[in-house]
């Protein structure tokens, strides 16, 4: 699944509460004097020349809602754009560096070419080696790596890699404010990186905390926020895991919530096909099973 870890900067809520072009002008893009005034792409343009990091943010969780590819691959060019701004040794660096970090992954994702995702690890190590001790952005950073390694274990199922997302998902808290907009995002992440590992060793105590933390996710997370559909089906997959562990009762409410995480997620997502997969799945084992 596709985590969403942070929101928009100040600059970029600002941004969108200020009325744009398209609010101003006819279809030609011209007002009613004949002027011409910048529409949405110049003023995209403008952003992206000031303040490359913000609008790569804007696009990235602009694919997050929509699912446009297009929006995926401008993010990508507008992070690196950020990135070639700082110097390597440079602190600020890690900003962009995780943003791509968590960009690589969502590429992968779609388009699951392996040197994406190892790309996607590489730059987590990188912001969080160059981040400056007390960065309020660590905890940032440290998630953007956490799930591109729970990424590679997916990938290659080396006990290690999940053992090393759990740990960073720990230290991620660690560093935190239990105020803090993004922690719930945080635990979430900790949550799937739980289960994943418990789900691999068999580990009952590892995904009971897992179960319990992504529900306790789920409970905090408003039914119109963006990251509703993902949450569902994160305590969807928890539930899977321990009916797949010896629990087969979980199922049927494994199966509701897949299937209510379809319906919020919109057409052409690309975790869809991933959520359609697994109702087929627990439907054949509830029939197998007899429940």
């Amino acid at each position: 699944m596709a985590r969403w870890f942070g929101g928009k900067s100040r600059k970029a809520n600002k941004r969108a509460r200020t009325p744009g072009a398209a609010e101003r002008t006819g279809p030609s893009g011209e007002s009613g004097s004949g002027e011409p005034l910048a529409g949405p792409r110049a003023d995209a343009r403008k952003l992206l020349d000031e303040d490359p990091l913000t609008a790569a943010d804007a696009l990235r969780l602009g694919y997050g809602r929509t699912g446009d590819p297009a929006m995926l691959l401008a993010a990508v060019k507008a992070m690196e754009l950020a990135k070639d701004r700082y110097p390597a040794d440079d602190p600020q660096r890690a900003s962009p560096l995780s943003g791509l970090c968590m960009l690589y992954r969502l590429r992968w994702q779609r388009e699951r070419d392996p040197q994406l995702l190892g790309q996607a690890v590489e730059y987590g190590r990188q912001a969080v080696a160059v981040a400056w001790t007390g960065d309020p952005e660590m905890g940032r950073h440290l998630a953007a790596l956490g799930t591109a390694l729970e990424e590679t274990f997916r990938h290659g199922d080396r006990l290690e890699d999940i053992d090393e997302a759990v740990a960073v998902h720990r230290h991620c808290l660690d560093v935190i404010p239990l105020d803090h907009p993004d922690r719930l995002g945080q635990e979430s992440n900790l949550a799937n990186a739980l289960v994943l590992r418990g789900a691999a060793g068999a580990d009952l105590a590892l995904l009971e905390e897992g179960l319990e933390r992504t529900r306790a996710v789920l409970r905090d997370t408003p039914a119109d926020d963006p990251a509703h559909p993902a949450r569902l089906a994160n305590v969807a997959a928890a539930l899977a895991a321990m009916a797949l562990t010896g629990s087969p009762h979980h199922l049927a409410e494994a199966q509701a919530l897949y299937e209510q995480a379809l319906r919020e997620f919109p057409p052409g997502h690309p975790a869809r096909a991933g959520l359609e997969g697994a109702v087929r799945n627990i439907r054949k084992l509830r029939q197998a099973r007899g429940l």
